[in-house]
């Protein structure tokens, strides 16, 4: 049998009561700063170096018949110097959720106990360097590392390497194109009797990016990611939920990231961000088996969903 495919929701939201009776009396000096995937040419070469350092957090708590704690944290940092630019973007998120469950009871009767399971458990360092050839042209080069154990996978990570150009720039728009190459390896999580090898991806990596400054207080960002893998990957193939099947075609495993997110100003340094953000995955992969469950049936290893999404509300401060 195959279980039904659940799509993994992450929402994380802020306390943040009183603090949008500010945005009124945003100072007009100041201007709101949207978060972006994508290298946005600098206005022009300075000889100093700069520096930009913004902190991010969330935190959702429920009690009563939802018994759920989680919280997010992301801290967003970038060096800029003439036309070399460095950025280093660092975030964790973790969820417990205590679950009602059926257990047995005196005389063959059912009652419910509640579990302690862990909902949301992912981390993610990306670090990216850019050099501006030109004003309208850059090249790239980027490295992360990471973890979503709830998506199955212990620890993924790779690098990037390409080309940016931006197509448009004007006082309100910012348009950037990237193509080029990624590699991403992933570990997974093993499950009682299955032994899960490490992945190697080598794909094409297609990106467009989208900024949009609706006044100084408000920014839209939009962005689309595709990445197409090349190789015949020797991975477990999520058609095949015995988890007999070994072996991805290439163009068999493309990932998709969608992502759109509007950052407005509420006073100085303190700005309030919301996203959404989209992503597929052709081939994902296995699920770990749940804390405490009985090990699945012979033949039987479910995988995780395709699709995942992500909503956020959070404060933001600048620092520097």
């Amino acid at each position: 049998m195959r279980i039904p495919k659940i799509v993994s929701r992450r929402v994380g939201w802020v306390a943040f009561s009183g603090m949008l009776a500010w945005a009124g009396v945003a100072h007009g000096q100041n201007t709101a700063v949207p978060t972006y995937d994508f290298a946005k040419a600098p206005e022009k070469a300075k000889p100093d170096v700069e520096w930009k350092v913004q902190a991010k957090g969330g935190l959702l708590l429920t009690s009563g018949n939802s018994q759920t704690g989680s919280g997010t944290f992301a801290v967003d940092g970038t060096r800029q110097a003439g036309m070399n630019k460095l950025s280093l973007n660092a975030g964790v998120a973790y969820g417990r959720s205590r679950i009602l469950v059926p257990v047995e009871g005196p005389g063959g009767t059912t009652e419910l106990d509640r579990q302690n399971q862990t909902t949301t458990n992912q981390w993610r360092v990306k670090g990216r360097y850019d050099r501006f050839i030109t004003e309208n042209n850059s090249a790239y080069a980027l490295g992360q590392i990471g973890a979503d154990r709830i998506a199955g996978k212990a620890l993924f990570g790779g690098g990037q390497a390409g080309y940016s150009r931006q197509l448009v720039k004007n006082t309100e728009h910012t348009l950037v194109a990237e193509l080029g190459y990624d590699f991403s390896y992933e570990s997974y999580v093993q499950s009682p009797g299955k032994v899960i090898d490490g992945v190697a991806i080598h794909s094409a990596r297609l990106f467009v990016g989208e900024l949009w400054s609706l006044s100084k207080e408000t920014g839209i960002t939009a962005s689309g990611e595709a990445l197409f893998n090349l190789n015949k990957e020797e991975a477990l193939n999520a058609k095949d939920d015995t988890g007999v099947t070994k072996g991805v075609d290439a163009f068999k495993d493309t990932r998709l990231i969608g992502k759109v997110g509007v950052t407005t100003l509420l006073r100085k340094s303190l700005s309030l961000a919301l996203g959404f953000t989209v992503r597929y995955d052709q081939n994902p992969a296995p699920l770990p088996l749940p804390s405490g469950a009985m090990p699945y049936a012979p033949r039987f290893l479910p995988f995780a969903d395709k699709v995942d999404t992500l909503t956020e509300a959070t404060l933001i401060y600048t620092f520097l």
